[in-house]
């Protein structure tokens, strides 16, 4: 009796600890960090928007990317973290270092972003879209954010990411180890 007794506190442990994550009310567990990476389409503005019109407009190609982690879940909007971005461009004959971090909202036809950026040597910036509708089907993301609301003079990051590839070998050790392509 006494052995039954063990044997099934063991395997009531182990169910336990088996299906912790399925039966745990907090949706923590559940979420995951997601690489992301620039698609070509990705590109840094700076120069004259509507209604103003001057000739000075810079198109640099953006590359680079960040990690989306989410955050929260209501059923109505999706709120995610973008952490260690890490974009560049090449203006001239200088690579500009892009660095920060923000917010991405998402509900089933908007989105926007929310990013506090270093470019360069400059100070950080606050970029912004605004509720826009969404562009593409999610996990990918196309959007743009600017420092003035795309009004006049401004600078824009127009983002377009999806995921990274990510390969999982075994190392020498027979560990598994995971590479973003």
């Amino acid at each position: 009796m006494k052995r039954t007794m063990l044997m099934l506190l063991h395997i009531g442990f182990l169910f336990s600890i088996t299906l912790w994550p399925v039966l745990d009310p907090s949706p923590a567990w559940a979420f995951a960090a997601s690489r992301y990476q620039l698609s070509e389409e990705s590109n840094y503005q700076e120069g004259c928007f509507d209604p103003c019109m001057c000739p000075i407009l810079l198109n640099e190609t953006l590359q680079g990317g960040f990690v989306l982690n989410l955050i929260s879940r209501d059923g109505e909007m999706d709120i995610y973290e973008i952490l260690e971005i890490d974009w560049q461009f090449i203006q001239g004959d200088e690579t500009v270092q892009v660095s920060g971090s923000g917010l991405y909202l998402i509900g089933r036809d908007t989105q926007s972003i929310s990013l506090d950026l270093k470019v360069g040597e400059g100070a950080i910036q606050h970029f912004e879209s605004g509720i826009v509708p969404l562009q593409v089907e999610f996990p990918e993301i196309s959007i743009a954010a600017a420092v003035n609301g795309f009004f006049c003079y401004d600078h824009v990051f127009f983002i377009a990411a999806m995921p990274a590839s990510v390969n999982v070998e075994h190392d020498t050790w027979g560990c598994l180890k995971s590479t973003y392509r």
